[in-house]
């Protein structure tokens, strides 16, 4: 193109030059020739520039730039509109975890930074000491660091760690102190971070959110626990604006369009009250000083409804702290809540006896001698003496055996029952499975192994693996005369998208014993705290720091709560149990009132340091059993939101892991039921696409290898009917109503195809 556009403008002077010298032309006649040359040249060069215009146009094109794109970047910009993460609240509103900002300070070091008069905008090699102390003063940067990023050959310099996560209110008085001390060339970047205004508040429950960069753009994302089991409903969706600008590149009012709306993450809502939460951390910072224990842990639930009212454990973290949280002994990421299993105990014992209750196994008046051999194995109860005679006498009954914690009396039931009977009650307690609450890596524990002594010692406890969160599980049941609850870690989630919520209410998951089992084993927990022989829980000395005279020593309201406590020994990581004289889990279980519990409240202390006392453990469920029951009315009324009820769409689950599935159909405040212990869903009840309200129960069919009878109570007509055309049943009804009270097949024995199966049904 260059070398044709050459030859067209020089070729005619060219042309007219031999031209002239060939012939004896006049001026006018040359003038006139070179005339009608540059009009011919600029119709050839008009010609190329309006190809090449309309080239430009249909093509687009230069190289590799788009023109309509570079065009647009002046005038025009697009931007990402980063998706609001949501907000953890307790159940009445008040923020656990927020979306904030945090800040990292720069330094500018590049001498080419000045302002419109000249002035320097970075900082002068003169004062880098008096810069290097303000630093280390502010913020505890090291000097050293400090010194050495100054003199570096970068033109903007950060300081690590302790330069980050900066406040905002700490990066205002710095800002202040920098400008009344006349330092120039700090400055702040702003991080998206995430707020946890009360501090030490159920850490290992609640977890933390971390920003992490997502496809370019860092997003909050979950890091453990709840913040990272709800992370999907938490999360959103960023959007894209587009807006004009003017020639200085600022936004011009009235131009900005929406190109993809931006999806703000769900609000949390849990079932954590802040008041009690607050009281229960309080409580226990002072027993892990008074004791001296590894570990401890504590939680209070609504005995009416399976929700976790409060929940802590120790060693702890907060968001200021959990850079050095592992430098504390004994720490655990993990939440004691739900996360670690470990034998629970004497507070088993509350199980074996509703079984045996349930069974009539056990004549409580009746009277046994406190020795047992069992194959090469001798049982022996915690009052032993190394001559082998008892402080207390050798003979009593199972109704004193209970109270005095006698693990001879429990095994002797145990064998009375026998081992597939009291297997059948572990299953109907649904001990050995996950609760699936919606919690992130929760621990299924384990049930005893098969050989006759493993079964024996689970009935105290021993050789059985258990969370927190099973335990309430099975004593909602012994709360709540045979009914048993899930226990719920939320309240209620809100779409602020769509002005909607689902609000999770009270979830009946079996029926393991009858009304008069569960009665009598609260009569039973009732004795262990007021038998003044045998009470394990009653205090011959009281407890002067609770103004506790002699007697019972988990009293609230004046009253003596239904109790039962626990010594568990420790598997030691070499085999066997470990010897020391403080080596034992420490537990107890409080339920209040007795006759008709509101409140469940459990705690354990593992391997105290200070002579152990169950008075630390009494100063702790008292004053927050106490708190409770005077916010009893307070605790039903929800948080209002100004939303309407939202519904959930069922998507296909078969072929999904069938844990995995109820977790995630948890989390949307839905109530699901597997069937069977396979790892894959095969069949689900209500069918993909549909739209179902909040607590909607959805069963899940396994690939089960067997056809297990699950706990039907509290089912439909439609949930029976259902599960009798999977497992290919006959269904037989009697009585009227609308729920499920009693089946003929019990849980968790093998259906065979065709058996008749009949259900009573009721209100």
């Amino acid at each position: 193109m260059i070398k044709f556009l050459k030859k067209l403008i020089f070729f005619p002077f060219r042309k007219v030059s031999r031209n002239a010298r060939k012939t004896n032309w006049s001026t006018e006649r040359n003038r006139k020739r070179v005339g009608k040359s540059l009009f011919f040249l600029a119709i050839a060069l008009f010609t190329v520039f309006i190809f090449r215009f309309v080239w430009l146009i249909t093509v687009n094109h230069v190289g590799g730039t788009n023109l309509t794109t570079m065009a647009k970047s002046n005038y025009q910009s697009t931007e990402t509109v980063h998706a609001k993460r949501g907000t953890i609240y307790d159940r009445t509103g008040a923020a656990i975890a927020v979306d904030s900002s945090t800040y990292t300070i720069y330094a500018v070091i590049d001498k080419t930074q000045v302002d419109s008069n000249g002035n320097p905008l970075y900082i002068d090699k003169k004062d880098f000491t008096k810069v290097e102390d303000f630093l280390n003063s502010k913020l505890g940067i090291d000097r050293d660091l400090i010194k050495k990023q100054l003199n570096s050959k970068l033109k903007q310099v950060q300081f690590g760690p302790k330069g980050s996560d900066i406040s905002l209110e700490k990066m205002k008085e710095i800002q202040k102190a920098a400008e009344n001390e006349k330092i120039v060339g700090l400055g702040f970047t702003a991080n998206i971070s995430r707020s946890y205004p009360f501090g030490n508040f159920a850490s290992q429950f609640i977890g933390i959110a971390r920003p992490k960069d997502e496809n370019g753009t860092q997003a909050l994302k979950g890091d453990m626990a709840l913040e990272k089991a709800f992370n999907n409903v938490l999360s959103g969706e960023n959007g894209k604006e587009t807006y004009q600008k003017d020639i200085y590149g600022r936004p011009i009012p009235g131009t900005t369009k929406v190109i993809e709306p931006v999806k703000n993450g769900q609000d949390v809502y849990t079932t954590l009250d802040a008041q009690l939460q607050r009281n229960l951390e309080g409580y226990m910072d002072k027993a892990a000083t008074d004791t001296g224990a590894q570990q401890l842990s504590g939680t209070l639930v609504d005995a009416h409804t399976g929700e976790i009212l409060a929940t802590s454990q120790r060693p702890t973290y907060t968001a200021t702290t959990i850079n050095d949280a592992e430098k504390q002994k004994y720490f655990t990421w993990n939440s004691l809540l739900s996360q670690s299993a470990f034998e629970p105990g004497s507070t088993f014992k509350t199980f074996l006896m509703a079984g045996a209750l349930d069974s009539g196994k056990v004549n409580l008046n009746e009277t046994y001698q406190r020795k047992l051999q069992v194959y090469d194995t001798t049982i022996n109860d915690w009052d032993v003496t190394e001559n082998k005679s008892y402080t207390l006498p050798e003979t009593v009954t199972y109704a004193q055996g209970f109270a005095l914690s006698s693990n001879i009396g429990m095994s002797k039931i145990e064998m009375n029952m026998g081992d597939a009977l009291w297997g059948s009650y572990l299953n109907k307690f649904k001990f050995g499975l996950k609760v699936r609450a919606g919690l992130d890596g929760e621990n299924p524990g384990a049930l005893p192994s098969s050989n006759a002594v493993s079964q024996i010692q689970s009935s105290f406890g021993q050789g059985v693996a258990v969370t927190p969160l099973q335990l309430i599980r099975g004593w909602t049941a012994i709360a709540g005369n045979g009914t048993m609850l899930e226990p719920h870690i939320v309240s209620k989630v809100v779409d602020p998208n769509t002005k909607t919520s689902l609000t999770s209410k009270a979830e009946v998951v079996g029926h393991p014993v009858s009304n008069d089992a569960a009665s009598g084993v609260r009569d039973l927990m009732l004795t262990v705290n007021t038998d003044p022989v045998y009470g394990t829980s009653y205090s011959t000395s009281g407890d002067s720091e609770q103004n506790l005279a002699a007697g019972p020593l988990f009293m609230v309201n004046g009253e003596p709560a239904a109790v039962k406590t626990g010594t568990a020994q420790i598997a030691s990581t070499t085999g066997g149990y470990m010897t020391g004289s403080q080596d034992y889990l420490y537990s107890a279980v409080v339920m209040y009132p007795a006759k008709n519990p509101d409140f469940i409240f459990y705690m354990n202390v593992k391997i105290p340091t200070e002579s152990w006392t169950l008075k630390y453990i009494a100063r702790v469920a008292n004053p927050l059993l106490t708190s409770a029951e005077a916010m009893k009315n307070d605790l039903s009324v929800s948080a209002d939101t100004d939303t309407k009820a939202g519904k959930v769409t069922i998507e296909n689950y078969k072929g999904k892991d069938s844990g995995d599935t109820a977790d995630s159909l948890r989390r949307t405040v839905l109530s699901p039921v597997i069937i069977g212990t396979g790892a894959k869903v095969t069949a689900q009840s209500i069918a993909e696409g549909e739209k179902v309200s909040a607590n909607s129960r959805i069963l899940l069919l396994t690939n089960d290898k067997d056809q297990v009878m699950p706990d039907m109570y509290d089912w439909s007509k439609k949930e029976v009917e259902q599960l009798a055309n999977w497992f290919g049943i006959k269904v037989t009804y009697e009585g009227s109503g609308n729920k499920v009270l009693t089946q003929s097949i019990e849980t968790s024995t093998n259906v065979k195809k065709g058996q008749t199966l009949t259900v009573k049904m009721g209100n």
